[in-house]
């Protein structure tokens, strides 16, 4: 037995059919506002059938008759469909959207233009997306190749992919066809600093405040410049200033230290004249019958009285040596003296054998 709907159930759906069309069309409305259309949108389809005012099937009933006489703001696809239909739409409403969506008018873009690429390119370069907006630079650049603003542009978007190169050369060809534009001259002083060329962006960013005042930028990047040249000159005059103290104390120190006393100094060949006794070697038979002549070089160290406390033969016939080195033992020399001090010393003695007269 079918329950009949009484006078106050019936006025009850009414009121709630009434409020899901208008609250459907108060959400086209306010999402259409620009347009002022009372069209519906994709998503006010799916508020709709999302509502829990009223049960489904009621819901896709007010939503068709919406359609139908209100129509659309999309062109019906088959991913439109499908999404529809996995939010409850029925048959009935995918049907309304089928028919309102052969009226949709698809207008066609218009044809990119300059002023597209251009304003895409900032776009993309704002969001960091610095590979896009060089392509619509390079598209803006073929548009007007003498743009100094769209080279500008460029050469900030090399710079954001690191290829300094390529945007001194923007800047460069900017400055040229624009030689007063400030920024072109500040955005190539960047680039130099980056490679390091700082006498370059140094005039660069002098040049760009010459040309206006009010760029901060091009200031605040000077201003930094010439504080660090002028900090690094203190610090090399400083750095001058210490060495030249260090090496005036190092000077005034080596006066007052007297120098180290070594144990022996070298007083080189000992000669007569030196010495308070020079004994001359003896000329042993054997070496005469066997006519062995030559200089024996005798080393010597002398003690701080000028005795002769070691000697030994350095060259010369081995046969003479031992006369040689007898000789030099014997001997005796002036004391030798550092700083006004008798210390010891090393020498040589130098002695000629010969078995011809006048030759020893």
């Amino acid at each position: 037995m079918k329950s009949e709907t009484t006078p106050k159930n019936a006025f009850s759906l009414r009121i709630v059919r009434s409020l899901v069309i208008l609250a459907v069309v108060a959400s086209a409305m306010a999402s259409s506002l620009h347009a002022q259309t009372p069209q519906l949108s994709l998503a006010d389809l799916i508020i709709g059938l999302r509502s829990q005012k009223v049960t489904l099937p009621e819901r896709n009933r007010i939503l068709a008759e919406a359609v139908i006489e209100r129509g659309i703001t999309f062109v019906a696809t088959p991913e439109i469909e499908a999404e529809l239909k996995a939010t409850g739409a029925s048959d009935e409403l995918i049907a309304a959207i089928r028919t309102k969506s052969l009226a949709v008018e698809v207008r066609p873009e218009p044809e990119p233009d300059l002023d597209f690429y251009h304003r895409r390119a900032i776009e993309n370069s704002a969001k960091g997306e610095f590979e896009l907006a060089l392509a619509d630079f390079d598209k803006a650049a073929e548009l007007k190749a003498d743009d100094p603003m769209v080279l500008i542009g460029r050469g900030r978007t090399y710079f954001n992919l690191k290829a300094y190169d390529r945007s001194v050369a923007d800047f460069d060809r900017a400055i040229e066809l624009s030689p007063r534009e400030s920024s072109a001259f500040y955005n190539r002083g960047v680039s130099y600093e980056r490679m390091g060329q700082m006498e370059k962006a140094k005039a660069d960013y002098k040049t760009a405040v010459e040309l206006d005042e009010s760029n901060e930028p091009a200031k605040a990047s000077l201003k930094r410049i010439l504080d660090a040249e002028a900090a690094a000159e203190a610090k090399r005059r400083e750095a001058e200033r210490l060495n030249a103290e260090r090496k005036r104390a190092d000077a005034e120190a080596a006066k007052n230290v007297e120098p180290a006393v070594p144990e022996f100094i070298s007083v080189g060949v000992l000669s007569s004249e030196r010495a308070v006794r020079m004994v001359m070697p003896v000329y042993s038979n054997i070496a005469r019958r066997s006519n062995i002549e030559g200089r024996v070089a005798v080393e010597v160290e002398l003690d701080e009285q000028g005795n002769v406390v070691a000697a030994k033969a350095i060259s010369g016939p081995k046969m003479l040596q031992d006369a040689a080195e007898e000789a030099a033992r014997k001997s005796r020399f002036h004391p030798a003296e550092f700083n006004g001090q008798p210390i010891k010393a090393k020498g040589t003695i130098v002695y000629n054998f010969s078995l011809r007269p006048g030759r020893e």
